[in-house]
C-alpha cells in the first residue's frame, strides 16, 4: 500500500478516517490484523502518540480491538455499510439546524460529564485539570493546538467520570467537537482566553458542586456557540463588503 502523506491539522482525526475507509473498501476486512504501530506511523508520518490516540477512538466505538502482546484486529462483526456514517465527520459548520443539534448535544453530554466529575474527581485530579488549563502556548503555536488542548481538558473530565457509555457517546461527538473548536478559536484575540474560559467550570469541580458544574459546563457550550456564530457573521459582513 502507498504512503500516505498526512498534511490535515488534525492528524488524529486523518488516521481515524483513513483507517475507516480501508476497513470500509474492505483492505482490512473484520477479524483482520491491522499493520503494526511502527508500519502505520512510518506509512502516515505520524507520531506515537497521534496514532495511539486515533486507535483508541475507534477502540472506544468498537471498530478495533487491541490485544496485548498480540497486535490490534478489525472486530469480528463490525458493520462494515455504517462505518462512514458513523466515523467519517460530514457535519456542516455552516449549516444552522445541524450546528444547533451538535451544540445542543454536545451540552447534555458535557454537562452530565461535568455533574459526575464534581462527585467523582480527585486532588490529583484537579491538579491535572489545572495544568491542561495553565498550559503555557508558545509563540507558534496554531489553532489546531489550541483545539487539540481545550478538547483535551473535556476527554479529561470524561476519564475522571469512568463511565464507559458515557465516554463513547462523548467520543461519538469528538471529531464534530474538534472541527468546531478549530474554527471557534479564531473568534478569540488569544490562545489564553479560549482555556481561560473552563476555570469556572473548574472551581465548580473542585468545591464538589455538581449541578454548578452542570450548569456552567451547559453555558460554556451554548455561549461558545453564539460567539462563534457571531464572529461568522461578522466575517460574512466583512467579506461583502470588500467585494461590494
Amino acid at each position: 500500500m502507498p504512503t500516505v502523506k498526512i498534511e490535515t491539522t488534525s492528524r488524529v482525526d486523518a488516521v481515524v478516517n483513513i483507517l475507516t475507509e480501508r476497513i470500509y473498501e474492505g483492505y482490512y476486512p473484520p477479524g483482520s490484523k491491522l499493520p503494526s504501530e511502527r508500519k502505520l506511523q512510518d506509512e502516515f508520518g505520524v507520531g506515537r502518540l497521534a496514532l495511539r490516540e486515533a486507535l483508541s477512538r475507534m477502540n472506544a466505538v468498537g471498530i478495533i480491538e487491541t490485544s496485548h502482546g498480540k497486535g490490534t484486529f478489525v472486530q469480528d462483526d463490525v458493520k462494515i455499510g455504517t462505518l462512514k456514517n458513523v466515523l467519517i465527520p460530514y457535519f456542516a459548520l455552516n449549516d444552522s439546524v445541524r450546528l444547533k443539534d451538535f451544540v445542543e448535544a454536545r451540552g447534555m453530554i458535557e454537562g452530565e460529564i461535568a455533574w459526575q466529575a464534581a462527585r467523582r474527581c480527585t486532588r490529583e485530579d484537579i491538579v491535572r485539570l489545572r495544568s491542561i488549563l495553565d498550559y503555557d502556548f508558545p509563540a507558534t503555536a496554531t489553532r489546531s493546538d489550541v483545539a487539540s488542548q481545550d478538547l483535551s481538558f473535556h476527554r479529561a473530565l470524561s476519564r475522571i467520570v469512568n463511565n464507559h457509555f458515557l465516554d463513547l457517546m462523548h467520543e461519538a461527538l469528538t471529531s464534530h467537537t474538534r472541527a468546531f473548536l478549530e474554527r471557534y478559536v479564531r473568534s478569540k484575540p488569544t490562545h489564553r482566553e479560549v482555556m481561560e474560559a473552563h476555570y469556572p467550570i473548574l472551581e465548580a469541580i473542585r468545591q464538589g458542586d455538581s449541578e454548578m458544574a452542570r450548569e456552567l459546563a451547559r453555558r460554556h457550550i451554548s455561549f461558545s456557540m453564539k460567539v462563534y456564530e457571531d464572529f461568522v457573521k461578522q466575517e460574512k459582513k466583512n467579506s461583502d463588503r470588500i467585494f461590494n
